[in-house]
């Protein structure tokens, strides 16, 4: 009994006591933050990866020398670029901390379905960055782009969209799931967030460009870039792009402006809303229902009406409701007539409530989305308006 015993305690300390089979030291390794793909001169791809310098994103033990080096390579295959970059940099490269995937825009105008497929099937590399197009730039060049807060390029754009996606919107927060769904999908096509660079690329590698108080240049988000299929097919404005996250009820909260006078805005201040949409074919074209209830309060008005009267909310309410519809309804009409390509999955939502017709247009669906029938119905209701009732402005004449 006591050698069985004593053979049951050693077999279960050879399991305690194991370490992992890949362990590497951290003095060994270089953490992978952001990765870039361009269109190559030579061969097909430009890798850029930016691998952080840890020691330098600590205040403590800053020394003044880069935060981070970005590295390049040219090849034909992102599998094997990913090993190759060691060619420049010395240590061990980890992916699985990877925040941001850019990809220049002459590349994205091509197609970038070949080497997505490497990114979805490696194991060692997450599918929760953002996946961003360079707008009127090349991708490594986003990533050389230095900040005063967040000392690398690819941290930095992380927060900076998801800040943009809570208070505002504008972030169509795309995943690499997302963007997989999309391209197998016969009633939706990917879409993307867009960034440019704002001032001089060039100057905006220097460690300088942080300590300025206007940098000389900086990474802004710019548009939502709208595909079809794996190619680039154009741009929508910033405005269009928190639009397309009202429809996808993706908004978290967001301000608008709302004309109340003329030539007199008021501000509101959108906290909670909800969209629904319902969509079949009638006629053999489709017909889109979109309700969107929002709530709201007032954040500052140019007007002087006075919010201790109930026919003050009545006429705001009204207001906005109709500039929503506008707004949205502008963004679906410069998709259909411009691009013809539905971004915003109305062929998803026919084919669950109407599937047998669906499947009549299935292989031209994004035809039938250029012609359909989309109705926009909005309900906002403004709950407060601060600390202030009865306004100090004077009368609108």
């Amino acid at each position: 009994m006591k050698k069985i015993t004593a053979i049951a305690i050693l077999t279960l300390a050879s399991f305690l006591l194991t370490g992992c089979w890949d362990q590497k030291e951290l003095s060994k390794i270089t953490v992978v933050t952001g990765m870039a793909v361009d269109k190559g001169e030579n061969e097909k791809y430009v890798l850029a990866v930016e691998g952080i310098n840890a020691t330098e994103l600590n205040k403590q033990t800053a020394s003044g020398f880069a935060p981070s080096i970005v590295y390049e390579t040219e090849g034909n295959s992102l599998s094997e670029l990913t090993y190759k970059v060691n060619e420049g940099i010395s240590r061990h490269l980890i992916y699985s901390h990877m925040r941001t995937l850019i990809i220049g825009e002459e590349l994205a105008k091509e197609g970038i379905i070949d080497f997505i497929d490497f990114l979805e099937r490696n194991r060692e590399i997450r599918d929760d960055f953002n996946i961003l197009v360079a707008r009127g730039a090349r991708g490594s060049d986003i990533l050389r782009v230095t900040y005063q807060f967040q000392k690398s390029p690819s941290l930095k754009l992380h927060t900076q969209l998801d800040t943009m996606k809570k208070d505002w919107g504008g972030d169509p927060g795309v995943r690499m799931n997302d963007v997989i769904m999309a391209w197998t999908s016969s009633g939706r096509q990917p879409v993307m967030a867009a960034v440019s660079i704002q001032g001089d690329p060039e100057k905006g590698v220097s460690s300088d460009n942080m300590k300025k108080v206007t940098p000389d240049a900086l990474v802004v988000l710019d548009s939502l870039a709208i595909f079809k299929k794996d190619r680039l097919a154009g741009y929508l404005s910033l405005e269009d792009s928190r639009n397309y996250l009202w429809i996808q009820d993706k908004i978290i909260k967001t301000s608008l402006t709302v004309k109340c006078a003329e030539d007199r805005y008021m501000g509101i201040r959108v906290y909670d809303t909800k969209t629904k949409i319902k969509g079949d074919m009638q006629g053999g074209q489709p017909k889109i229902d979109i309700n969107i209830r929002a709530e709201a309060y007032v954040d500052g008005t140019q007007c002087n009406n006075q919010f201790d009267q109930a026919k003050t909310y009545k006429e705001y309410n009204h207001s906005a409701e109709k500039h929503l519809e506008k707004i949205i309804s502008g963004t679906i009409k410069k998709v259909q007539n411009e691009y013809g390509t539905d971004i915003f999955g109305f062929g998803e939502v026919v084919q669950r409530r109407d599937y047998k017709n669906y499947k009549k247009v299935e292989h031209n669906w994004d035809e039938k989305f250029a012609e359909a029938d989309v109705q926009v119905n909005t309900t906002v209701i403004l709950r407060r308006t601060g600390i202030r009732t009865k306004s100090f402005l004077p009368e609108v004449k």
